[in-house]
C-alpha cells in the first residue's frame, strides 16, 4: 500500500493549507505548537489519541527508545498502558523495518499498522495484550530523522475494533509533519536525552511517568510496585541525570532548557 497511490483531494489540500499556515503563525510556547499541530492532524484524519516523542539515535536493531513530549486524548491510566506497550521488546521488534526505512531514506516515514508489521504477526505478538489494555487497535507513526540528535517520532491511535486507518490518511499526516522541519528541529530536547538507553527499562517507563508530569503514587499504583520501589528507582533517575527533581527533570529532558536551573519559588 505505496503512500504515493492513495487518493488526496484538493478538500485534503485546503484542510492541510490551513493548518500549515496556522501553526507557522501563531503564538505560544513549542509545546503549544505541536499540541495544536497534532490536534489539527488527529481531527483530519480521525484519531481518537496521538503523542509527540523524541528517540535517541540508536544502533541497528536495539530497542526503541522514547521520550513523549506531549500526549492529546489519553487519560492518565491510559497512557501508563501505552508505555508498557510501546516498551516490551516485541514492539520494538515489529517497528525495526519502519525504523530502518527511515534511516534508510533520511527523511520523513509515515505509514500505517499495516504497512509495519502484517496482521499475523501483530495478532500473535507477546505485546497485543498490552496494546489492548492501552485501548490501541488501529495506529499510524510517522518519524523524522534529525541529523545527528535523534528521531521525532509522531504516533496516532485509535481504539480497538475501530476502522483502521487509510493509506489516505497516511499521506494527508505526511503532507503536514512534512511541513514544519522547524517544528520537529527546535522540539530536540537536552542531550542528556541521548542517554535514556542506558537506563534500565524499568527506569525507563517511571522517567516517562516523571516526564508527564505524574505524582509517586499515581505512579506505584499504575505499575504495582510499592511507593518504596518507586521511589529507589527515582532516585535512580535523579542521579543518571544529574537533577535533584521532577521540575529539574522536566526541564532538562521534556523543554530542553537546563536541568542545573534552580526550581522555581
Amino acid at each position: 500500500m505505496p503512500l504515493q497511490n492513495s487518493p488526496v483531494t484538493e478538500a485534503d489540500f485546503i484542510q492541510v493549507v490551513r493548518v500549515l499556515a496556522e501553526i507557522a503563525t501563531m503564538e505560544g510556547s513549542l509545546d503549544d505548537k505541536r499540541v495544536r499541530l497534532m490536534d489539527e492532524i488527529a481531527a483530519i484524519v480521525g484519531a481518537d489519541s496521538w503523542v509527540w516523542a523524541f528517540s535517541p539515535l540508536l544502533k541497528p536493531g536495539a530497542q526503541p527508545v522514547y521520550l513523549v513530549q506531549n500526549r492529546g486524548g489519553f487519560d492518565e491510566g491510559r497512557i501508563s498502558r501505552l508505555l508498557m506497550a510501546i516498551e516490551h521488546p516485541d514492539s520494538g521488534e515489529m517497528t525495526a523495518p519502519f525504523a530502518q526505512a527511515m534511516m534508510e531514506s533520511g527523511a520523513q516515514v509515515t505509514r500505517i499498522r499495516q504497512q509495519i508489521v502484517p496482521d499475523q504477526r501483530f495478532f500473535n505478538s507477546p505485546s497485543l495484550p498490552l496494546w489492548q489494555e492501552a485501548n490501541v487497535g488501529p495506529l499510524m507513526l510517522s518519524a523524522r530523522p534529525l541529523e545527528g540528535k535523534g528521531i521525532a517520532m509522531c504516533a496516532f491511535y485509535r481504539a480497538v475494533a475501530a476502522p483502521e486507518f487509510t493509506p489516505r490518511e497516511a499521506r494527508i499526516a505526511h503532507i503536514v509533519l512534512t511541513g514544519v522541519p522547524w517544528l520537529h528541529e527546535e522540539s530536540v530536547p537536552h542531550p542528556q536525552a541521548n542517554d535514556i538507553p542506558k537506563l534500565p527499562p524499568r527506569c525507563r517507563l517511571i522517567l516517562n511517568q516523571l516526564v508527564q508530569g505524574r505524582a509517586r503514587k499515581e505512579i506505584a499504583a499504575d505499575l504495582v510496585l510499592s511507593l518504596h520501589t518507586v521511589n529507589d528507582y527515582i532516585k535512580q533517575i535523579f542521579k543518571h541525570f544529574g537533577v535533584h527533581s521532577q521540575t529539574q527533570l522536566i526541564a532538562r529532558l521534556r523543554n530542553g532548557d537546563g536541568g542545573d536551573q534552580a526550581d522555581p519559588a
